[in-house]
């Protein structure tokens, strides 16, 4: 029971913040936050525009792009830690707010920076045990709720937006999410964590070293355990925390950058819409090829991690 990839769908805000603004409010330079991150700007939302709202647009282009309509869709999957409100889901609200007329169900996951691979990992799940046959996955982050503007290395580490992606069963296996795997270890839960009045605290060395090494092997794994060779792989699309996290783990995997997808500079950190951002960005410069294997690799709070295999 395989499925493959019919749609896809992006958003970012229409405010960018370079590093130059940041230049502006607080002290730092743009020498001092490209030198460690990579990054050059990223995308703000309105104080009013919701997670739900990127979401929504992120779904209604991927919905275009797949030339289906909302009640093709059986099954909503939302990556997201950004939520304004406890409940209901993010998903829900997406699935209200694009008007289905069937009651699909939908819900969240909540993965932090690995969150796309855990509900790509859901969404495989679903289409293996042949209960779904039209899934959307979508990731939607506000990571500007969690600004510390007090805290300059991790002020400019993140932005928001949304992505989203529809796979559809088929006969394949060796198409659309081929495998995935996913992983945790919650005794590191403090080392990159969101606190009660909405700021990131993260000890930036432990968290540099738990990425640049669990990002990879989780890489490795997921290859050896889908019998697929390093050499077949068109593009590694690591999450995109960090220029240097991503060179890092090209090196220990023997991929070169050229190989590698990198939107960290354009987008920042957006947490669990970053992988989903990134695809979408690749597929729409014509970066990334129809039929072309895409391997997955991501890392996040909790301590989560993950990867997964993906034919687009």
């Amino acid at each position: 029971m395989g499925n493959r990839l019919v749609g896809y769908g992006s958003y970012l805000p229409e405010k960018i913040m370079t590093n130059k603004d940041f230049e502006k409010i607080m002290d730092t330079t743009e020498e001092w936050i490209v030198q460690r991150t990579g990054m050059q700007e990223r995308h703000f939302s309105k104080d009013d525009e919701t997670v739900a709202d990127m979401g929504l647009i992120a779904a209604q282009r991927a919905l275009e792009n797949a030339k289906l309509s909302i009640d093709d869709i059986d099954m909503i999957i939302v990556a997201t830690t950004t939520a304004e409100l406890d409940f209901p889901s993010v998903a829900v609200q997406i699935q209200g707010k694009l008007g289905s007329s069937h009651e699909i169900p939908a819900f969240d996951v909540r993965g932090a920076c690995s969150g796309y691979i855990y509900a790509l990992h859901a969404a495989r799940a679903f289409f293996t045990s042949g209960m779904h046959k039209r899934i959307m996955v979508i990731g939607a982050e506000k990571m500007t709720r969690f600004i510390d503007w007090e805290d300059r290395s991790t002020a400019v580490l993140f932005g928001d937006g949304a992505g989203a992606l529809i796979f559809e069963h088929s006969t394949s296996s060796y198409s659309g999410i081929i495998d995935t795997v996913v992983m945790a270890d919650g005794t590191g839960f403090d080392m990159l964590y969101g606190t009660l009045d909405h700021k990131i605290k993260m000890n930036g060395p432990e968290t540099y070293k738990k990425a640049v090494t669990l990002m990879p092997a989780a890489a490795e794994y997921i290859m050896e355990h889908a019998g697929i060779a390093a050499e077949k792989v068109d593009w590694i699309i690591p999450h995109q925390a960090n220029l240097r996290i991503i060179q890092s783990g090209a090196e220990r995997l023997g991929f070169p950058l050229d190989k590698i997808i990198i939107t960290v500079d354009k987008h920042a950190n957006t947490s669990g819409a970053s992988g989903v951002l990134a695809l979408a960005h690749a597929l729409d410069n014509g970066t990334i090829k129809k039929g072309q294997l895409i391997l997955y690799p991501a890392f996040g709070s909790g301590l989560t991690w993950g990867a997964a295999l993906i034919r687009v």
